[in-house]
């Protein structure tokens, strides 16, 4: 994980520790919600070929924030206004978005707070300059929104607000909060929370439906907020922050053989190692069965030993704490339990395409992996289900396919239609 710009770790009224970074820390942020104004940008579109569209998910985004904050009394709904680029194009362009910014800062009064809200790509130009990136983005810097332009903006607005809020998802957002502070400001109260530093990447989760951070986001304001008009930044993204480590360590992604890559965001966090529900020393590399007779009926018991890898166990131990977490916050179920055991099944098949993939695609491999991953959500308050099982296998599978392993569809076919007659009710 990058660290934090040194000017800023030294100034006394400074805080920054990757996630939200505080111009002037304080306890609440008091304001006055009829005078506040909140503009949104979800940047689904681009119109250069290069650049990835990012389909619904930065859409959710925009209103899941913005929708939260009009619940919790950070601003009315009538002081709300989200732009969308495949709705709105002549507003999500770099010139639109100066405009609807200038617009929205103009129009919050002496006591009140102007929240921005980007969902959408960021770029990195160089070692020190990063950006936001509207939709007639052409891979120049006139059209990259820089922490200095969006000062320029607040200045051309004469903005009058008590406080300004940056809630900035995308990638590198990070960079873009630094050169904010850095700069000197234009504001007295700035406040920039970001998805992630400058040199990560803000994940959208397809099973979720957001981007992880905008998730968690709203969730922690929610959960955070009891006294309208007094936002607690500093404890909605501690959570927030919390919530985003836990989850993101359940994912890994495949790189080539001996190798994956950790798609967690703060990889400096600590877990208590804690054994697991199914015993890491398997008599014979047969797990057992229980209320889970149903997949291990299809375990090949002529197949030579196979388990896990070595590798894959210590992830599986490691990641204990993170589902702890969730589970503590009340957050494993819907949405975020799905994503939660996708992104282990997936993880899986990625340590054991890297490590070993001779193995890999043999049903008792995935039945293992099966009984590891439902250990870990084996608790009377976590409903998990069959569904989300059978979720999890469709990722574990693309994995493999996506990396060309062999793979033996009659038996995982089998074993599929199993899980799918076994009624969802826990036994």
């Amino acid at each position: 994980m990058g660290q934090g710009n040194s000017r800023i770790q030294q100034t006394d009224c400074q805080y920054n520790d990757q996630f939200l970074i505080i111009g002037n820390p304080t306890e609440k942020v008091e304001f006055d919600t009829t005078q506040s104004h909140l503009v949104s940008f979800a940047i689904d579109y681009q119109s250069h070929e290069k650049c990835k569209p990012l389909g619904s998910s930065v859409m959710n985004d925009a209103k899941l924030v913005s929708n939260t904050f009009v619940q919790i009394g950070v601003v009315t709904e009538d002081n709300t206004t989200i732009h969308v680029a495949s709705q709105n194009p002549m507003d999500c362009t770099f010139e639109g978005m100066k405009r609807c910014f200038i617009h929205a800062a103009e129009s919050v009064e002496a006591d009140g707070m102007f929240v921005f809200h980007f969902c959408g790509h960021g770029m990195q130009f160089g070692d020190n300059e990063w950006g936001l990136v509207p939709s007639d983005f052409d891979y120049s810097c006139s059209t990259l929104i820089t922490a200095g332009i969006l000062n320029d903006w607040l200045k051309k607005a004469s903005c009058q607000a008590k406080h300004v809020l940056f809630a900035l998802d995308c990638c590198h957002a990070g960079g873009i909060g630094d050169a904010l502070t850095i700069i000197q400001p234009l504001h007295r109260s700035l406040f920039v929370v970001s998805a992630c530093t400058a040199n990560e990447s803000s994940y959208i989760v397809g099973t979720l439906g957001h981007s992880m951070f905008s998730y968690f986001l709203a969730d922690a304001a929610r959960k955070q907020t009891s006294d309208p008009q007094k936002l607690p930044l500093y404890n909605i993204m501690r959570e927030c922050r919390t919530c985003c480590m836990a989850l993101s360590s359940l994912l890994v992604k495949y790189e080539a053989p001996g190798r994956v890559s950790s798609c967690q965001i703060d990889p400096k966090i600590t877990f208590t190692e804690v054994a697991q529900a199914d015993n890491d020393d398997e008599t014979d590399g047969v797990p057992e069965s229980g209320r889970f007779e149903y997949v291990t009926k299809h375990f090949d018991y002529e197949a030579p030993k196979l388990t896990l890898h070595a590798e894959t166990k210590r992830w599986l131990k490691s990641i204990v704490e993170s589902i702890a977490i969730l589970r503590d916050r009340d957050l494993l179920k819907d949405k975020v339990l799905n994503t939660a055991v996708c992104s282990i099944m997936m993880s899986i098949a990625s340590y054991e395409l890297a490590f070993q993939r001779d193995k890999v695609s043999h049903p008792n491999i995935f039945i293992v992996a099966f009984l590891h991953t439902a250990s870990l959500f084996d608790f009377p308050d976590v409903d998990v289900t069959i569904n989300h099982f059978k979720h999890g296998w469709g990722y574990y599978d693309y994995v493999l396919q996506q990396n060309t392993a062999i793979v033996d569809d009659v038996s995982y076919k089998a074993l599929l239609n199993t899980i799918l007659k076994v009624n969802n009710d826990r036994s």
